[in-house]
């Protein structure tokens, strides 16, 4: 039995009548008689009855065209959610990304994606930078994002955010009076970074800054994300490199200060695998964060915490 002889049934019982089917159907009528009869046959019932007056539905007929409808209606659906899927209109896209993306290019590209594909089902996990770029590279992710610098393997990726870094310090420590922070001030400060064996190029990044600014960093306390950051220079225990973004994080016993000399910069990139496939092709060419992007973007150095 095929979808083809469901369809042939439905119509003639539809019009009860062999002629209006087959005009129906696009078929000669003779070839319609033919398929009728060959699937009652396979099926051993009598679907219709015919005599020269009219055509009629038995009770098997009826009973099997309930199904019968319900049969190509699912498979209508079936048909549909394949054709949604090859188009990037259906499924489930899982995005990975760092807190920061939450204050600067994720809502809007979340918002714009929604707009335009709102069949497709989000997952959005918080990660660590490390996890999220694994995450793409072993396919549990469809895309990320995530800080530069990092190892992006075969990965694709396209900056979609610049923005500088701050030091979030202490309220009561006397760096906190000034408009502005000279990386030589931390020389001898204690500082909250990422540790080195969790981010090695992030951690490597500002260890070169401080380097660069005449000194070795006094690194005492190892942080994974920056609320954790935030909270412990809110504690007094140490200055930390934070987004700039971050200052949305009002917090009591903490301020946020701009760095200079030099100003270090937190890039944030969109990472992928080589072939996005339809889905993730669809919320790629939503690309909102190219409205969104800082002056001077693509032109800063590696990011931050």
């Amino acid at each position: 039995m095929e979808l083809r002889h469901l369809r042939y049934f439905v119509a003639v019982a539809e019009e009860l009548h062999f002629g209006r089917a087959a005009e129906r159907l696009h078929v000669v009528q003779p070839a319609l008689s033919k398929q009728i009869s060959a699937l009652e046959k396979e099926l051993g019932v009598l679907l219709l009855e015919r005599t020269k007056r009219r055509v009629r539905l038995t009770d098997a007929g009826i009973a099997f065209l309930a199904d019968a409808l319900d049969v190509l209606a699912r498979a209508e659906r079936a048909a549909g959610r394949a054709r949604a899927m090859g188009r990037g209109e259906g499924g489930e896209l899982v995005i990975g990304f760092i807190p920061p993306a939450l204050n600067s290019v994720l809502p809007p590209a979340l918002r714009a994606y929604r707009e335009k594909y709102p069949d497709v089902r989000l997952v959005v996990r918080e990660l660590t930078n490390r996890a999220a770029i694994d995450g793409v590279l072993t396919g549990k992710l469809h895309i990320a994002f995530a800080r530069i610098p990092f190892e992006s393997g075969d990965l694709r990726h396209e900056t979609v955010y610049e923005e500088p870094v701050v030091a979030a310090i202490p309220a009561e420590h006397p760096l906190a009076s000034l408009p502005e922070v000279p990386l030589t001030a931390l020389k001898d400060e204690p500082l909250v970074m990422i540790p080195r064996s969790q981010e090695p190029e992030l951690h490597d990044y500002y260890v070169t800054l401080c380097r660069e600014a005449g000194f070795d960093p006094r690194v005492e306390h190892g942080v994974t994300t920056t609320l954790v950051a935030v909270g412990l220079a809110a504690s007094g225990v140490g200055i930390a490199f934070v987004p700039a973004s971050t200052r949305v994080m009002a917090r009591a016993g903490v301020v946020y200060r701009p760095l200079r000399d030099p100003e270090p910069r937190f890039r944030l990139a969109a990472a992928w695998r080589g072939d996005p496939g339809p889905l993730l092709d669809g919320f790629l060419r939503t690309r909102p964060w190219h409205a969104e992007q800082a002056p001077g973007l693509g032109e800063g150095g590696p990011g931050a915490c």
